[in-house]
């Protein structure tokens, strides 16, 4: 455990959060302990920075504003004392049409992030569930796919029936190239991204235009695209629900699943009461 906290960030599904659902009471009651303690508090996600990301904690309760944001896997930036949205290395509208083409045989739905709302190629329940989630408008382009490429993106993104997931996986990795590779976010969720690109890299950006050391950031987290910030952080948590690789970068696992309000009694026995 490091010997000081300056600042904690979190994943949100599956580690803040149980997908879709409301922030767990024991990790509510720790985060408003710390903020009074003087930590700063941040999210790191998949998710796109926008309107609706600043109003989480206020969607979820908290009395206290989140003073980091890492979005979209590391390829976003915005904290409290940095008015812009920092961007790092996005795709080229070429490569996510040749990204699309060579996932074309799983007829999988892609779809990418545009401003407060989502594109996507075909609408169906996956891409219902994520609405509700994410609290975004989508766009359908009913199969035009190039509609999806007219300008540079932090990733593409393909959604499908969590059964496959494996499948779909094991497709991925034929695609990867130094140009690009594909992450499992949870299952039903493939990300294709700037191999440079990851929640770690910005979590680098965050301590440096801070200046705040990183052996003073605890970071937690569960799935793939958090093992780099775990890996990277002064003290990495991955829940007990996470996946093999991402346990395997931590510093710590907790004893508690998401569900069982893992991160707020990982937070309230080694941290505010040790």
């Amino acid at each position: 455990m490091i010997n000081k906290v300056t600042a904690i960030v979190a994943d949100i599904d599956g580690t803040l959060v149980n997908k879709g659902e409301s922030i767990m009471p024991i990790t509510k009651e720790a985060l408003e302990q710390l903020h009074r303690n003087g930590v700063l508090l941040g999210l790191s996600t998949g998710r796109k920075i926008n309107r609706s990301m600043f109003q989480r904690a206020k969607d979820w309760g908290l009395s206290f504003a989140f003073d980091v944001i890492i979005g979209m896997n590391g390829g976003q930036l915005w904290d409290k004392d940095h008015e812009n949205i920092e961007e790092y290395y996005l795709l080229e509208p070429d490569t996510m049409k040749e990204i699309i083409a060579r996932m074309s045989p799983l007829q999988i739905n892609p779809m990418v992030y545009e401003k407060d709302y989502m594109v996507t190629a075909f609408f169906d329940e996956n891409i219902q569930a994520s609405m509700q989630r994410n609290h975004m408008e989508v766009l359908v382009t009913d199969g035009d796919t190039d509609r999806l490429c007219i300008q540079p993106n932090y990733n593409v993104l393909f959604r499908f029936d969590p059964e496959r997931t494996e499948e779909v996986r094991a497709f991925a990795r034929t695609v990867d190239c130094e140009r690009y590779h594909g992450i499992s976010t949870s299952p039903g969720i493939i990300e294709f991204m700037d191999p440079r690109v990851n929640k770690g890299m910005a979590l680098h950006k965050y301590s440096q235009r801070n200046s705040i050391p990183m052996d003073e950031i605890m970071a937690f987290g569960d799935m793939d695209n958090d093992k780099e910030m775990l890996r990277e952080a002064g003290w990495g948590v991955c829940l007990v629900n996470g996946s093999d690789i991402t346990k395997s970068m931590a510093d710590a696992i907790t004893e508690y699943s998401c569900t069982e309000d893992g991160m707020g009694r990982y937070l309230m026995k080694y941290v505010l009461n040790r």
